[in-house]
């Protein structure tokens, strides 16, 4: 044990630090270490770990993700400890625009800029190794910016699945703000044909259809006007219509399910 948070929590660290790993400023790797120390689990038992964005020196479009040293555990747990520990079999892992990260959510948040969770809600996906690694645990994940510059991805893991993480997720990124960074909000990436241009913009988990209607209309001004309709292609590749916001949490949810990293839409006028 290495201390207490402001809460009187014991904290449970490992190798807190700087390591050759560590390629972030140093009042960045300060603020990540204030910002899981003063993080306040209740009873639970939670595992935070930051995954640092570094250059890549390959001609790729994208960066690597360190695992690095710095990590919190709100109290011992077997099964977090045996997470960690796989992960830190494969502490480097690249990511891309287009890198296949399956449904490794920290990837996905590197991807997307949008922070995720894995809650009761989600299958677990057999066919994929990340989803076999975290197994019936739970998952937040957050990405961590410096001004406009991606600097890391908080994970944070607790040992059962919650019905949502939104609240951890408004307290990290209130410690983050404290210490002079931020972090995108939970969302989804939004894909809209209109004949033939695509638009991206993303929609926050439990937005309404007239978010959506408002996005499209934003980026599409000839449509303000005009009576249209939302459509969009299921998993099975079937095209569905949005009528309203209880389709388009549907829609959402569906492909958080599935691990997909966008939704594909499109847009046709009534006639």
């Amino acid at each position: 044990m290495s201390g207490y948070t402001k809460n009187r929590q014991p904290v449970f660290a490992v190798g807190v630090g700087l390591s050759k790993y560590d390629k972030a400023s140093v009042p960045t790797v300060e603020s990540i270490d204030r910002t899981f120390r003063n993080f306040n689990s209740g009873k639970e038992p939670v595992l935070l770990q930051f995954w640092e964005s570094v250059p890549s020196n390959t001609e790729d479009m994208g960066c690597n993700f360190m695992l690095t040293d710095q990590t919190f555990m709100s109290a011992p747990d077997e099964g977090l400890e045996e997470y960690r520990r796989t992960c830190l079999e494969s502490r480097c892992r690249f990511v891309g625009l287009e890198t296949r990260v399956g449904n490794w959510l920290a990837g996905r948040a590197a991807q997307t800029g949008l922070a995720d969770h894995r809650t009761i809600h989600h299958v677990l996906n057999h066919g994929d190794q990340h989803s076999v690694d975290i197994g019936n645990k739970g998952q937040l994940v957050l990405p961590v910016y410096h001004g406009n510059k991606l600097v890391g991805i908080i994970e944070l893991v607790t040992s059962i699945r919650k019905e949502s993480y939104v609240d951890y997720l408004e307290q990290i990124q209130q410690l983050l703000k404290d210490e002079g960074l931020k972090s995108g909000y939970m969302g989804k990436t939004i894909k809209v044909k209109y004949d033939s241009y695509l638009i991206r913009f993303t929609l926050p988990l439990l937005a309404d259809i007239t978010d959506l209607h408002r996005e499209v209309k934003k980026r599409f001004p000839k449509l303000e006007h005009q009576t249209f309709r939302v459509e969009y292609d299921d998993a099975e590749g079937n095209r569905l219509p949005i009528s309203s916001g209880e389709d388009l949490r549907a829609c959402i949810a569906e492909s958080s399910l599935k691990g997909g990293r966008f939704i594909k839409m499109c847009v046709l006028l009534h006639t």
